[in-house]
């Protein structure tokens, strides 16, 4: 293919995986409804979301999953995994708020 000075740059746009697109609906689900704002980081096949230092979300094509503080029996971590984005918001805001309890909790957050 030759290049001409008169054609226009293009620009290349990657399609978006269902993954990414899933992540992108958690990212604004917990801000929208939690105040919660988190990193995206997307690497070949799962996107993670960095919400807090130890509460980091893995969406991958089975699911939203990740370690909770809170634990089964002392010094076993709690594996989480949901199907939905408005599972996985409602578990991630609980979390957050047991990880950060001096922030300011919106009415919606609930603690178990």
């Amino acid at each position: 293919m030759q290049s001409s000075a008169f054609m226009l740059g293009t620009h290349v746009v990657r399609p978006t995986s269902p993954t990414e697109r899933t992540a992108h609906r958690l990212k604004a689900t917990l801000s929208a409804l939690h105040a919660i704002q988190a990193d995206m980081v997307n690497t070949q096949d799962q996107v993670r979301l960095s919400l807090c230092p130890g509460l980091v979300a893995i969406v991958q094509d089975d699911g939203i999953w990740w370690h909770s503080p809170r634990t089964l029996h002392p010094g076993i971590p709690l594996y989480v995994h949901r199907c939905t984005v408005t599972g996985a918001a409602e578990a991630l805001a609980c979390d957050y708020a047991l990880l950060n309890p001096d922030a300011e909790e919106s009415p919606d957050v609930a603690v178990p």
